[in-house]
């Protein structure tokens, strides 16, 4: 490659994907039996094909899951709670959803199954044309100090909620009131049918009447989460350090079990602490190559090899739910992104199998826009746009694409005065932990005459900063794209085309009628409607035609996680705290005890949720 710095990169991922390879012969030689190299089904989609003709990373992938010993952690712990356990994370994307119901009570919450949510403080409930919902409530159940929870709390806080709503949904603009029936049934009267209600209330957490008198009710652009420490909310952890909001953090924050909890979902861990602050080459360093350190990160997937060679560490992958989040900034960026054919120019200079199966290692799912089929009924919705993505391809057919999509290019840049001998220069926004991606895309660019130069800040928030208040034209530094971690908060689609409601401070698009309509009909609709995936496919080809966003690929979630850890990721930005345990051998527990050799040898690849239902049965 031509860029020294973007060179090093593909070198390194190719060398993981060998390296897994060489582990995987390894193994099976020391097996005695006759070693069957053939991968059986891997976690890829078909179309996902790979760039080499003999063993590729993402072959290596899919023959790794047969490497290594069996992980026995999960045998050896009883769902039991452990005093003096402790387990520590890092969290560098959207930490405020990843932890919320952690510490939080809701009426629902989300859940890996086909709806997405499950009760959570209430029971059951009845709706009337999605319009009026009636909810019964759970009895026994109690905020962290003490005071019950009822009828009541949920009618203050609703109350605070429309004081100073979030905005992110359309929510805010349709709840009308709610109403007691008796101390444990509540009515919620909207002004209109609302689809996605239930998925709404998976964010309306409650507090106790001291948070409220002291802070009130969210009113921000992000999810909720509490503004300080204490016994506020009504969740299986307390916040007793520190703060974690979508828009303020401390670098690090501390959570105690309730020992009070009135759910199922009982804590198993004593003290969970969550670091959002640190470099992700410092996180894998720490969860990698050091006990007690780290005990579950997120790694770049370039680390796998190292994930499955470290003594303290093993590999854990899932497929998600989640997206990058590329904006191209149409509200006061260059002239150049304003330009729908130079848009379309850079989505289509990506070589998105090339940039997931040598950059993203496999571990990921090929999506014409930024929208996880993984999602409901989703891929029934793409599936329905084959014969329209076919006829694109076939534009270039048996022609140079990269000359194509240059002479796109220079015609701009002779159309306003500038001279294509030299590159158009676009600028982008990104965070540190998705440098790996920002440089290939410069790379990608580069080959169409293009100069991305990158703007490198430390964390999420301050990407926050900029394209919050770009909306309003009220960005306090210039950027053309920008990218961020659009980790599935919702569990349903809107978490991905909300980006595209105009005149948002989660979007960079301008006033558009056309997407107002496909954002309000997208809240609008159950997704049991018959019309809700014709709804989606159009959405879908729409913002493609129009590019938009910058796609990519939708990715895996990959962490690394203590050996002596029982965690099972989920397909969305959650990360269930409630579910962790440790065993007896966890550093918290064995104190100054050796960790034994035997368990120091690499592990086999746990790959979670790749059997997940996406339709119902019926």
């Amino acid at each position: 490659m031509n860029d020294k710095k973007n060179s090093s990169h593909w070198p390194k991922v190719l060398l993981s994907g060998m390296l897994i390879l060489a582990m995987t012969a390894f193994f099976l030689i020391a097996g005695s039996k006759e070693p069957d190299l053939k991968p059986t089904a891997g976690p890829m989609q078909d179309d996902a094909v790979a760039l080499l003709e003999n063993e590729t990373p993402l072959e290596s992938a899919k023959i790794s899951r047969t490497i290594g010993i069996e992980d026995t952690a999960p045998q050896r712990v009883n769902g039991k709670f452990k005093k003096g356990s402790h387990v520590k994370l890092f969290l560098p994307s959207l930490p405020y959803v990843a932890i919320t119901h952690s510490i939080n009570g809701t009426l629902v919450r989300p859940a890996n199954n086909v709806r997405g949510w499950e009760y959570d403080v209430a029971e059951s409930h009845t709706h009337i044309d999605n319009r009026i919902f009636e909810f019964k409530l759970k009895k026994g159940v109690r905020f962290h100090d003490g005071t019950p929870f009822n009828a009541d709390a949920v009618l203050l806080n609703m109350k605070h909620f429309k004081e100073k709503p979030f905005t992110y949904t359309k929510l805010y603009r349709i709840y009308d009131r709610t109403e007691k029936i008796d101390d444990y049934t509540v009515r919620l009267i909207l002004t209109e049918p609302n689809g996605v209600f239930l998925h709404d209330l998976t964010n309306l957490p409650f507090y106790t009447k001291a948070y409220l008198d002291k802070f009130g009710w969210n009113g921000k652009n992000v999810c909720a989460n509490l503004a300080e420490p204490g016994p506020y909310a009504l969740g299986p952890y307390i916040l007793v350090e520190g703060y974690l909001e979508g828009d303020r953090s401390t670098p690090k924050v501390v959570l105690k079990a309730n020992p009070h909890y009135w759910g199922k979902a009982l804590p198993k861990v004593e003290t969970i602490t969550i670091y959002t602050g640190l470099k992700m080459a410092e996180a894998a360093d720490l969860v990698l190559n050091h006990e007690g350190e780290i005990d579950i990160s997120p790694i770049p997937f370039s680390y796998e090899a190292e994930a499955v060679l470290s003594e303290f560490s093993k590999l854990t992958v899932s497929p998600s739910t989640n997206h990058y989040a590329v904006h191209f900034n149409l509200v006061n960026g260059c002239k150049a992104i304003a330009d729908d054919k130079i848009r379309y120019a850079i989505n289509q200079s990506i070589d998105k199998e090339m940039l997931l199966n040598l950059s993203m290692l496999g571990e990921g799912t090929l999506t014409p826009t930024m929208i996880s089929p993984h999602f409901y009924k989703v891929d029934k919705a793409i599936e329905g746009l084959e014969p329209f993505f076919k006829q694109e391809k076939e534009k270039f057919k048996n022609k140079n694409k990269n000359e194509i999509l240059k002479q796109i290019v220079s015609d701009f840049q002779l159309r306003n005065g500038l001279d294509p001998k030299y590159p158009l220069e676009i600028s982008m926004l990104v965070q540190e932990s998705f440098l790996f991606l920002a440089k290939d895309i410069q790379f990608f660019l580069s080959q169409i005459n293009i100069k991305l130069n990158l703007d490198v800040v430390k964390d999420e928030k301050s990407v926050f900063k900029q394209l919050f208040p770009t909306h309003k034209n009220a960005n306090d530094k210039h950027w053309d794209i920008l990218i961020w971690a659009n980790f599935d908060w919702f569990r349903h689609p809107w978490a991905a085309f909300f980006v595209y409601r105009p005149n948002d401070a989660w979007s960079s698009l301008p006033s558009n009628p056309k997407l107002t309509e496909f954002c309000d009909k997208l809240l609008e609709v159950s997704v049991d409607s018959e019309g809700y995936t014709a709804l989606i496919r159009s959405f879908i080809k729409y913002v493609y035609q129009n590019n938009y966003m910058l796609f990519l690929p939708n990715p895996h979630v990959v962490y690394a996680v203590n050996k002596e850890v029982v965690f099972h990721p989920r397909t969305s930005s959650i990360v269930p705290l409630w579910e962790l345990e440790v065993t007896d051998l966890h550093w918290s527990l064995r104190k100054d005890n050796k960790y034994p050799d035997s368990l120091k040898k690499p592990y086999k690849i746990s790959r979670k949720n790749f059997k997940l239902k996406t339709t119902d049965d019926k």
